[in-house]
């Protein structure tokens, strides 16, 4: 059995790390195995490094981008950091068969009492693994880039002012502590005095800068030399006690203030990948609830600049087979669709998308690919397809971390995901949406073909009928009366059937133009009555008129086609003979017709699904015609209007249908308290 092979390389910053990250590379080709990169990012080393921390990420990202897993660490000792890590690993049953790690000079101190990282490596681990060290010219901290440990901060107007102002109120409180102490102690005041004022160094320090805190040490240098120096009100530092006094304190503020600004960028830091992490959770939170690929963007373009001050842009692929794509900078604008559409890229951007396009990698600003760009381009890809490029614009004086291209890559990666996913919900709805049109306009010709086909068989019988008695000179009046009436009672029923048909289909394409106005409710109700003369023969149709002319805001026809469909279907569900009830009446700020049948009722666990178009049709009932879309109809034209259409069971028997209007110049039901 072969053993697994592993490949480790360690990287401690220095400016030739990239030769380490290549040699290991092709080991890991050679060898065909796998292989990570460790990297220590010193942490007194942290404060504003940007020449050396960018080199880092560019570094890094190749590496990751060639298949390398890439584990970062922040430590004050590199060494410890390996060491510890190596261990780790081992402890966790990793195999490491290899590493390779630069050797360089180091500084005198750490060659005097302590062994080198390669020699404490090879002495622990070289019968075990194969090391192999490769010689790093030049220190891991360059002496051009010594100021690059302190946070210098700005020297402005307002810094000055709050240095000033936080040394006026030291100053304060050591006159305070003057007057409180009895004369005997001045001297020891001299002393309390110095502790305030590097007190007042050290808040600044930490607040602005090293800058802003060293015009805090002059000033209270000035300070406590004028007030608490002798001759007192003075400035004169002509003894030599008090000249080595103020030199020590400006010594010792300088070091402080640096120290002070070193805690403030290691804080900054900090701050900042504290941000990115929490943009990262952000951005997944806020685009879960998004349905569609536009939302998604909008949140996107939001969240990024508001949570990391930066522009961003997207560039979605046009064609789906987006893998098969090879484009050129001049054919990004008509291959890709650009998001948000104002974003300004320049022609060298446009080469950097398509190098990061075609190569799948990382390219712009930070990357060995930088093409000059501003911009920082991530491929958006996933398990199944390439979707498009991101890109962040880096400002001009942002200073990059080592996490920076790490942070972009799982940004992309998530926005991958996301953009995928709701591409997949939008397939999913428009699925759904296809499978529920088929099933409806299934279930829909299977009524159809029964219930219309029965009127047109009662229509044609009856007609065949008195053709034949007529024929034979066998009819008599009688006769034709009743077949006469059967033949236009089941054609006034089929023209419903395809009146409500044709309503559906109007009103679920937005085909149907309302024309609301005051009426009165009367006036559609009697055309009602009117249509429905035949089909209420025998049975009475009960009236109570309560509205007195009352005006109420309504389309008259379709409202009238509602209280058709109602008072249709109250004459199928009830029996022969029994009434049926509709009442117009005002309560409260409402208008509402009331039409009640003498029927079974509806049953409790339908009374939901009563308005469902689907309803009727899942349920056809052989002993009551119809397409089942009267009460869908109903209650979209109510709605359409403003109005509302419920239904409930009468205490005494048979189903209640009450049609909700909103009377002129009220408020609407639903606003009152």
């Amino acid at each position: 059995m072969v053993a697994k092979l592993h490949v480790l390389v360690c990287l401690d910053g220095h400016p030739k790390s990239h030769t380490l990250v290549a040699a290991a590379k092709r080991m890991a080709l050679e060898l065909g195995c796998s292989w990570s990169v460790f990297y220590v990012e010193l942490a007194y080393a942290g404060v504003g490094r940007a020449a050396r921390k960018e080199a880092a990420v560019r570094i890094l990202t190749e590496a990751e981008n060639a298949g390398a897993r890439v584990l970062q660490s922040e430590h004050f000792d590199a060494r410890a950091a390996t060491l510890d890590y190596i261990n780790s690993c081992l402890n966790a049953g990793e195999v490491i068969t290899h590493i390779i790690i630069g050797q360089h000079a180091g500084t005198i101190s750490s060659r005097l009492f302590q062994r080198s990282t390669v020699e404490e490596i090879a002495r622990r681990y070289g019968q075990t693994m194969r090391l192999t060290t490769i010689p790093l010219e030049g220190d891991t901290l360059p002496d051009s880039l010594f100021w690059d440990h302190f946070s210098i901060g700005s020297l402005t107007l307002r810094s000055f002012a709050t240095s000033t102002v936080t040394v006026g109120f030291a100053l304060f409180i050591t006159q305070v502590m003057q007057w409180l102490l009895p004369a005997s102690l001045e001297r020891s005041n001299w002393a309390n005095a110095t502790l305030v004022f590097l007190f007042a160094v050290v808040f600044i320090s930490l607040r602005l800068g090293l800058l802003p805190a060293m015009v805090a040490s002059l000033l209270s240098v000035a300070a406590i030399d004028y007030f608490y120096t002798a001759p007192i009100y003075q400035f004169n530092i002509g003894q030599v006690s008090d000249l080595i006094s103020s030199s020590i304190f400006l010594s010792v503020a300088a070091v402080v203030s640096i120290m002070g600004g070193n805690v403030r960028a290691n804080a900054k830091t900090a701050l900042d990948r504290e941000e990115r992490s929490r943009a990262l959770y952000d951005i997944s939170r806020l685009t879960a609830d998004a349905t569609n690929q536009h939302q998604i963007l909008e949140i996107l373009d939001r969240e990024v600049h508001d949570l990391l001050d930066m522009d961003i842009v997207i560039l979605l692929a046009r064609k789906s087979d987006s893998h098969a794509l090879d484009i050129q900078a001049t054919d990004i604008e008509s291959d890709f669709d650009k998001y948000p559409a104002e974003a300004a890229l320049e022609a060298r951007d446009l080469e950097a998308v398509a190098k990061c396009w075609n190569e799948s990698l990382s390219s712009g600003f930070g990357t060995m690919r930088g093409m000059g760009s501003s911009w920082r381009f991530e491929v958006l890809e996933t398990a199944n397809n390439r979707v498009g490029v991101f890109g962040i614009k880096v400002p001009l004086k942002k200073k990059l971390d080592t996490g920076f291209g790490q942070f972009t890559s799982m940004l992309a990666d998530q926005i991958a995901l996301t953009i995928e996913r709701a591409a997949l919900v939008e397939q999913m709805n428009e699925s759904r949406f296809r499978e529920e049109r088929e099933t409806l306009r299934s279930m829909l010709l299977s009524s159809v073909s029964h219930d219309l086909k029965t009127p047109l068989a009662s229509i044609i019988g009856s007609i065949s009928v008195m053709r034949s008695l007529r024929k034979n000179e066998r009819l008599t009046p009688e006769q034709e009366d009743v077949l006469t009436k059967t033949a236009l009672e089941e054609a006034q029923r089929l023209d419903s059937f395809i009146t409500n048909i044709l309503s559906m289909t109007r009103i679920d394409s937005g085909d149907i133009e309302f024309s609301i106005r005051p009426n009165e409710p009367m006036k559609p109700l009697q055309r009602v009555i009117k249509s429905l003369r035949s089909r209420l023969e025998g049975r009475d149709l009960v009236i109570d008129d309560q509205s007195k002319g009352l005006p109420v805001e309504m389309d008259a026809m379709m409202t009238g086609q509602v209280l058709q469909n109602v008072i249709d279907n109250a004459v199928k569900y009830s029996p022969e003979g029994t009434p049926v009830t509709v009442s117009l009446h005002r309560e409260d700020h409402v208008f509402r017709y009331v039409v009640r049948d003498r029927g079974m009722g509806i049953p409790t666990d339908k009374l939901d699904r009563i308005f469902d178009k689907y309803e009727r049709l899942n349920h056809t009932d052989s002993q009551v015609a119809g397409t089942g879309l009267g009460l869908a109809i109903a209650r979209s034209v109510m709605e359409a209007q403003g109005g509302s259409i419920t239904v409930g069971n009468h205490p005494d028997g048979g189903a209640e249908f009450t049609l909700v209007f909103q009377i002129e110049g009220e408020e609407k039901e639903g606003d009152q308290v």
